[in-house]
């Protein structure tokens, strides 16, 4: 469970910004849209980022995926070589030969742990793990460039300080080497989910749930909940020739519609090829549905960029809206996305807490602020409204502008 997550002199963003899923004191929504996984804290089932186009919306996300992606693969032999994939603020003499700073702070089997890195493109800078179960913190180790100080309660990291790489992550070699502590860390951060609404590679995904009876009906419940006129949904594995022996293996995605006589009554039942005959909504919401839904049976964390791509206000309503529910959403997993969909900018779906913006300041660097910051905000406030008038910052500034053409006088 996500609590916090943490990124500077990384994209466009210059100085350190936190995104947290901890609540405020604030009343809304506060028997639905909040969980208690333990007596001492509580945490927000979802989140929505707003923001003017290359205000760092995406950067945010992008932070986030570059991090787990490190995690998970930094200390594999492919990576010994390669540069790590950074990009630090390029707008100050400050921060274009500094470190880039990560860090997040999570709920993994009842125990707080807090986990980060600084990192340039060849070096591990920092690197440093906390732990806290009903307790203070205590350190687990810390990482300056080689030199690693651990705890007794990570005595599983001794003797593999040798073997860990200046452009690897300890916790990563910890890991390989079968850590107790840090592989169930990594099982943390295999329960992140990060994609794009723009794009469909994780149609897998759904494909994997439809083969399995047990997601298939959930699955097809929620196609039919959306209103597309299908009734039901079925694979065929074909052979896709390329050539003399040689072929490709090829699902097709198959939906049933209903078929109507003169008389509006239905007579038999149509099959389209999802590929060819589903609309492009209808398509990303195949999509985007098999993360939901793994999401939503195993408790993880699903990060969607640009998640109203494509897709009907009152589409991506209802699924924010299954998030914060108590009974479709058992196991707490938590949604956080970013969008230009100002129909979602409603005190019926969110709490004030749960609207977050991002906006660049005159020197090109990002913001990431909560509206519930804004102490003003009235009972009966239109939050739409008002983010569109400019009252909450965070939309694009677009002077006066008219357009002329001068053309070639006969």
């Amino acid at each position: 469970m996500l609590i916090e997550f943490s990124v500077g002199n990384y994209l466009s963003f210059k100085e350190i910004v936190t995104l947290s899923m901890i609540p405020t004191r604030i009343r809304e929504h506060a028997t639905t849209h909040i969980f208690q996984p333990q007596k001492e804290i509580k945490l927000l089932k979802s989140a929505i980022v707003y923001g003017a186009n290359a205000s760092g919306k995406t950067n945010l996300f992008k932070a986030l995926s570059f991090m787990t992606s490190f995690v998970r693969n930094s200390s594999k032999d492919f990576q010994a070589e390669e540069a790590i994939a950074i990009e630090p603020f390029r707008l100050s003499t400050e921060t274009i030969d500094s470190p880039s700073f990560f860090e997040v702070v999570f709920l993994h089997d009842s125990v707080q742990y807090r986990y980060g890195f600084e990192v340039d493109t060849s070096h591990v800078k920092k690197e440093w793990l906390y732990a806290s179960a009903k307790q203070k913190e205590k350190r687990l180790f810390e990482r300056n460039q080689q030199e690693f100080e651990l705890s007794p309660a990570f005595n599983e990291g001794k003797g593999l300080e040798q073997k860990t790489r200046p452009n690897a992550l300890f916790l990563s070699v910890v890991a390989q080497f079968n850590g107790k502590i840090a592989t169930e860390l990594m099982k943390w951060f295999n329960q992140i989910i990060n994609i794009s609404g723009l794009d469909d590679q994780y149609k897998k995904m759904s494909l994997a749930l439809l083969e399995d009876n047990t997601y298939k009906n959930i699955f097809i419940e929620l196609i039919q909940a959306a209103d597309l006129g299908i009734e039901d949904i079925k694979l065929i594995e074909e052979d896709l020739f390329l050539g003399r022996r040689s072929s490709l293996p090829l699902t097709n995605v198959i939906t049933r519609h209903k078929k109507y006589d003169e008389n509006n009554q239905v007579t038999d039942f149509k099959d389209f090829n999802m590929a060819t005959h589903e609309s492009h909504g209808t398509r990303k919401l195949f999509s985007l549905l098999g993360p939901i839904l793994t999401a939503l049976q195993n408790g993880k964390v699903l990060f969607v960029d640009e998640f109203d791509s494509r897709l009907h206000t009152l589409l991506t309503s209802f699924i924010v809206s299954i998030f914060n529910s108590i009974n479709q959403n058992p196991k707490n997993s938590q949604l956080i996305i970013n969008t230009h969909d100002t129909n979602l900018l409603s005190r019926k779906l969110f709490r004030r807490d749960q609207i977050w913006f991002t906006q660049k300041d005159r020197y090109g660097a990002s913001e990431l602020y909560s509206l519930v910051e804004y102490n003003k905000v009235r009972n009966d406030a239109s939050f739409e409204k008002d983010y569109l008038l400019g009252k909450y910052g965070a939309i694009p500034f677009i002077p006066r502008y008219t357009f002329s053409q001068k053309g070639n006088e006969d």
